[in-house]
């Protein structure tokens, strides 16, 4: 991902998602600085037609960062790849790009030293993430301890952050390799 991307991205993001979760040039700018690494466009062989985008970081379990919030710095060390953001246009869709998008940056992650993946899903793509491995984090066993995360605090803590992102999204993780 470049700067010169940032346009096109906002393009797919408002083909993909619902104007509340929609997130500024700023946001995106601000994530391709902290971690220019982890993140990924795919555009059309055959023009620069961007097609689907990747934002991801390297990040700590527990809660997942907020919604739409420039960060200063990234945790270190940091043991979780979040996957903040992964889109797809429409006429794109079912043809791989995000299944490509995705083992791109976990490769990433893994040569990183990531050992887990995280992201919050919307309620709409739960069942894509379930079938590719990850698992709502309230339904595992052994989450007290994680950063954020201890006993029924830090499930509220949890609920409160998960909020911003719609009705039913769910924090989601899964061991590598993806």
């Amino acid at each position: 991902m470049l700067t010169s991307d940032v346009d096109g991205i906002l393009h797919a993001q408002t083909l993909a998602y619902p104007d509340f979760l929609l997130e500024s040039a700023e946001f995106f700018l601000n994530r391709l600085q902290l971690a220019p690494d982890h993140c990924w466009v795919a555009c059309a062989s055959d023009s620069s037609t961007l097609l689907g985008y990747l934002v991801s970081y390297p990040w700590n379990a527990g809660l997942p960062p907020a919604l739409g919030v420039a960060l200063t710095a990234l945790p270190s060390p940091a043991e979780h790849w979040f996957v903040h953001d992964c889109a797809v246009v429409p006429r794109a869709q079912g043809h791989g790009v995000a299944k490509s998008l995705m083992q791109t940056g976990a490769a990433r992650a893994v040569q990183s030293g990531l050992r887990r993946a995280s992201l919050v899903s919307l309620q709409s793509a739960v069942g894509y993430w379930l079938r590719h491995g990850y698992r709502p984090v309230s339904a595992m066993d052994g989450m007290d301890g994680m950063d954020g995360m201890d006993g029924m605090d830090g499930m509220a803590d949890l609920a409160a952050k998960l909020a911003d992102y719609g009705p039913d999204a769910r924090y989601m993780t899964r061991g590598f390799p993806l």
